[in-house]
């Protein structure tokens, strides 16, 4: 790529992240608070208790990508970014096996999928992988992904069982939620740097306390004798136990000497790249 592109994306990558955030943060709160209003958006009503997931899954990413803003390194903004890509990139794969043609909606979730993607390509600073990667991690991206290519509407198949009675083009919906945070806890298990793995874990905090209230607010809609009921509260109290766990110490430092030379390093090649690319325009 054009080191005038590079400096270009560069420059948008904050700006992009914020706007994402707020549309995410306005549409999780509108599917949270006032499900019903869907129904006047979309044309077609959403089963409250859907919405409310699906609000809950909008909130995790804006507080995500918010959080990983704030941060100096732009490396924290990959995971979030990624993880953004897959959902958009795999929704509008759903809506193109279940309809069987591109919609407007899907091609601009593929868009914005594609950009996210573009957005998420860090130069200055590659990832750092553990020594050892989390188990607990990587077997719960292992287990996202699993239900993700299960509830993804393949021609001739439907998924029929699911916690609660919901049709098939809502379920194949949890699909690219699977899919971003499953693979953002793959990236989560194998990354080193706490400080990077922060706004994933508070996310995925977000979307585990979110999915949990909305099902308890819903709970008349679960059946007590469907074993797939236990296992969906059980299974979101158990990722709002973990995340908590695996996050930094506020006063420690999650880097070495060595990673924080090499940053500042980047960064002050960065910055002289940018001057010396102003000055020649």
């Amino acid at each position: 790529m054009p080191t005038r592109l590079l400096v270009l994306r560069n420059r948008l990558r904050p700006a992009f992240c914020i706007a994402v955030a707020v549309a995410a943060l306005m549409a999780g709160v509108v599917c949270v608070f006032a499900p019903a209003a869907l129904t006047l958006w979309l044309g077609a009503p959403w089963p409250p208790l859907h919405a409310r997931c699906v609000g809950a899954m909008a909130l995790s990413l804006a507080v995500a990508l918010l959080l990983a803003r704030r941060e100096l390194d732009p490396a924290v903004l990959r995971m979030p970014l990624l993880a953004l890509a897959a959902w958009c990139l795999s929704a509008a794969a759903v809506s193109w096996l279940g309809s069987g043609a591109a919609t407007p909606w899907s091609v601009g979730a593929a868009v914005l999928g594609l950009l996210s993607g573009l957005f998420a390509h860090i130069d200055s600073d590659p990832p750092a992988p553990a020594q050892h990667a989390d188990r607990a991690w990587r077997a719960f991206a292992l287990l996202a992904l699993l239900l993700a290519l299960l509830l993804m509407p393949w021609p001739g198949r439907v998924t029929s069982a699911w916690p609660w009675r919901l049709s098939a083009p809502f379920k194949a919906q949890y699909a690219p939620l699977f899919l971003a945070w499953g693979q953002a806890a793959w990236f989560v298990a194998r990354e080193r740097r706490r400080y990077v793995r922060a706004p994933v874990l508070w996310g995925l905090l977000v979307w585990a306390v979110g999915v949990l209230l909305a099902s308890v607010w819903h709970a008349a809609a679960f059946d007590r004798n469907n074993p797939l009921a236990w296992l969906w509260f059980a299974s979101f109290a158990a990722l709002a136990k973990r995340a908590p766990r695996s996050q930094p110490a506020p006063a420690a430092c999650s880097c070495t000497p060595g990673e924080l030379n090499s940053w500042l390093n980047a960064r002050r090649s960065s910055s002289c790249s940018s001057a010396s690319t102003a000055r020649l325009s």
